[in-house]
């Protein structure tokens, strides 16, 4: 199959990962290219967007019309986009190229869509990981599907086990994050932080103790598996649903010590698989048993590694995507 993928890549990002998996599994895919995560998400491009949105106002802007040139070049059969906002009138000039069908795959809390976004009736099908946005869509007539996230076993994978007492922090360092790190730092607990660096308004003390790293694919493996513990908390917009990140530090064997939701036993066994918390002196007890009982826990990052590998990869979500086509 000929797969319009309309986004610009970087390491180990969604698109990436989709990308990946999909010509792996032998189908034809077109991107908009790869680009450095830094120039995708520094604050000059997101400056300049909110400038091109002020100044021109709801049109298609630049990357509209690369997504456009490039699906009259392919000629695809499948239009995939990942947690992309894509303009209604692109939406539907890409309706009469791909007859297999636009589909959406949400990676993001439904709150963060934009526009007409996740709503946008140019979807044919449309997954979130959250089921009450599910349930949502579905009043009003979307063709929306349960999906979580995934982790790739290429990279996500087990490739070393625990050398430091380190808790790891990875990812976005909204307010939620920072205030329950602070706390941790507060309680003598060794963090490591890496991901997108810190915001201009962050803590003084997240800034300095952020490692200045973005890890990706085996790196990011190796960070989770050599750590003590690996925090997983949600902002306050996410709701019942889970990050990437509770599937790829699962599939890096890494103790995986993550903030309770009821969609966690949809997916892994909580207390065999991975550790939970709902209050701080939960997690600070996740985090004392690991220093004390490191090889019962070694069983449990073990579990969590068979248990990705089996029934959270890549390539299982995109089949599941592939068969609901016919």
């Amino acid at each position: 199959m000929r797969i319009l993928v309309p986004a610009y890549l970087y390491e180990d990002s969604f698109a990436d990962n989709v990308q990946h998996t999909l010509t792996q599994m032998g189908h034809e895919v077109r991107t908009l290219g790869f680009i450095e995560h830094r120039k995708q998400m520094s604050s000059r491009r997101r400056a300049a967007l909110v400038l091109r949105n002020a100044v021109f106002g709801d049109r298609p802007g630049e990357t509209d019309r690369k997504i456009m040139k490039a699906a009259a070049e392919f000629k695809p059969d499948l239009v995939l986009a990942m947690t992309a906002n894509l303009h209604s009138e692109t939406l539907q000039k890409l309706g009469r190229v791909a007859k297999m069908g636009r589909v959406l795959w949400w990676g993001d809390t439904p709150a963060n869509s934009q526009r007409w976004g996740i709503i946008d009736p140019g979807w044919d099908f449309i997954y979130l990981k959250d089921r009450s946005g599910v349930a949502k869509l579905r009043m009003i007539g979307r063709n929306a599907h349960l999906l979580h996230e995934a982790m790739n076993p290429d990279w996500h994978r087990p490739i070393a086990s625990r050398r430091n007492g380190d808790v790891v922090i990875a990812g976005n360092y909204y307010a939620f994050r920072q205030a329950l790190t602070l706390r941790l730092l507060e309680s003598n607990i060794s963090v490591q932080l890496h991901g997108f660096a810190p915001p201009a308004w962050a803590d003084a003390k997240i800034k300095q103790l952020h490692s200045g790293r973005y890890i990706v694919r085996s790196e990011k493996s190796r960070v989770f598996g050599e750590a003590l513990a690996c925090l997983n908390s949600f902002s306050l917009s996410e709701g019942d649903s889970l990050n990437c990140r509770a599937f790829e530090i699962a599939g890096a064997a890494g103790l995986q010590i993550i903030e309770f939701k009821p969609a966690i036993s949809e997916c892994f066994e909580p207390g065999k698989e991975l550790l939970f918390f709902s209050t701080f002196e939960e997690l600070t007890d996740c985090i004392n048993r690991a220093r004390c009982s490191p090889g019962d826990l070694e069983r449990i990052r073990e579990a969590g590694a068979r248990r990705a590998r089996s029934e959270h990869t890549y390539e299982q979500r995109l089949k599941v995507i592939l068969a609901n086509l016919n």
